[in-house]
């Protein structure tokens, strides 16, 4: 009988106000607002540690365990691994009604991410040797960006059950750190390891400057100035669009494009590496004798090889235009016409890079709508990474506003650690706002 209830009232629960969550332009509250202190967070992985951790007698060993076979660690891995992260700051938004039907909107935040993408052939070649040849390496990435958004937004009625929204933002980039392999193919012998490369490594710190040798190849040993952030690297925009339509009662539809553009980057640090090596390499590791007590010495001495011999040569800074990490949102809701406080809804959404990890889900749940006073939700959907839940909630006193939302798969993290087990999608937001 507690079960039952316990399932009752997790799905009377149900999602909370997804356009509003997500920032829907098209939005026109019937009051201003001012929301300070919104902070979101999102990591995401499309393989989890336990494809690396494998039980050996009484321990956890890495799949490079001499104990594990090249099947069973591999199998595990996509052709692509890669892990993405992405940090929000809202420092305040400030809504007002304008004439007739408009709304508008100002924000100020600031906003990281990064990420990470290792081919699967990497790992391979690791456990393996050098069986198989050659290898495609051409999706190895590696970035981290750090930038401003200053944003206008203006939404309007179109008519009584259909609005439509734009917010227009400046980015203000501050720091940006960019690997991108245009073409990386191994070719291995029994003497040596051959690599024909295409790649450029950017940086933008301008009060700290990586030495150059005689040569005039990028010499990370030498540097010179205080690495603080110092002005501005960069400079961009972006845009918001979407829209909201209510064609009878109870229903909603929402939908939204966020982040439409990208940055000017200035790459004060600048290098290429463009043309064919040949090294050792990493020949003793098809040999019985590796293990993953031997692994950090041998990644050590194989990248100060890849150093000596891939040298980036360094060029003159410039400006590459990168674009940010675009969001498409859909969702729709319909109140139950016996109960008006609960509603069904669905939603989706795709996250797209041009760089790392792509990202889609689609979810369904219920919200329970108390006006004014409390919203709470649960919903659950599948997408990239998997099984996906999420709930939020929202709380009204006086005329403050405070809301969270936690979105997470199933399957774990490592104990005292923050690394899930499983691929996974975590999102969490808080904030505070104030109807005025």
């Amino acid at each position: 009988m507690k079960k039952t209830l316990f399932v009752i009232l997790s799905l009377t629960i149900g999602v909370s106000a997804w356009a509003q969550e997500i920032g829907n332009p098209a939005e026109t509250p019937d009051y201003g607002f001012l929301r300070v202190g919104e902070f979101q967070s999102i990591s995401r992985n499309n393989v989890g540690a336990a494809a690396f951790l494998f039980p050996a007698e009484d321990k956890l060993v890495t799949g490079l365990h001499q104990s594990i076979s090249a099947d069973s660690f591999l199998e595990g891995l996509q052709p692509v691994n890669s892990i993405y992260g992405d940090i929000s700051y809202n420092l305040v938004s400030y809504g007002w009604k304008g004439r007739a039907n408009g709304f508008h909107t100002i924000q100020l935040g600031a906003r990281a991410n990064y990420g990470l993408s290792v081919p699967k052939e990497i790992f391979q070649i690791l456990k393996t040797g050098t069986a198989q040849s050659p290898y495609d390496l051409s999706t190895l990435r590696a970035f981290g960006n750090a930038y401003g958004e200053i944003a206008y937004g203006y939404s309007a009625k179109i008519c009584d059950n259909f609005s439509i929204g734009a917010r227009l933002k400046l980015l203000v980039g501050l720091n940006s750190a960019d690997l991108s392999v245009m073409s990386l193919e191994l070719t291995t012998t029994e003497q040596l390891y051959s690599i024909n490369l295409d790649a450029d490594i950017d940086l933008t710190n301008r009060d700290k400057k990586i030495g150059t040798d005689d040569n005039g190849y990028m010499d990370f040993t030498s540097l010179t100035g205080k690495g603080k952030l110092g002005w501005p690297s960069g400079a961009g925009l972006a845009a918001d669009l979407g829209l909201v339509w209510k064609p009878f009662d109870g229903f909603t539809l929402s939908a939204s494009v966020l982040d439409l553009g990208g940055i000017f980057w200035y790459y004060g640090n600048a290098g290429i590496s463009s043309g064919s090596y040949s090294f050792t390499g990493l020949k003793s590791l098809s040999t019985d004798e590796f293990n993953e007590e031997a692994l950090g010495a041998r990644l050590k001495g194989l990248g100060d090889e890849l150093l000596a011999v891939v040298k980036p040569k360094a060029t003159d800074g410039s400006f590459k235009f990168k674009t940010i990490p675009l969001n498409a949102n859909a969702s729709v809701s319909y109140a139950l016409p016996f109960f008006k406080m609960l509603s069904i809804d669905a939603c989706g959404k795709y996250t797209g890079y041009s760089f790392c990890l792509p990202y889609w889900e689609a979810r369904g749940g219920l919200s329970f709508d108390w006006p004014d006073r409390l919203h709470l939700g649960l919903s659950a959907g599948t997408g990239t990474c998997g099984f996906v839940y999420g709930v939020r909630s929202s709380v009204n006193f006086l005329s403050f506003r405070l809301y969270a939302s936690y979105e997470n798969g199933i399957g774990g993290l490592i104990p005292y650690e923050s690394i899930p087990l499983q691929p996974n999608n975590n999102f969490l937001s808080v904030g505070l706002l104030y109807k005025l």
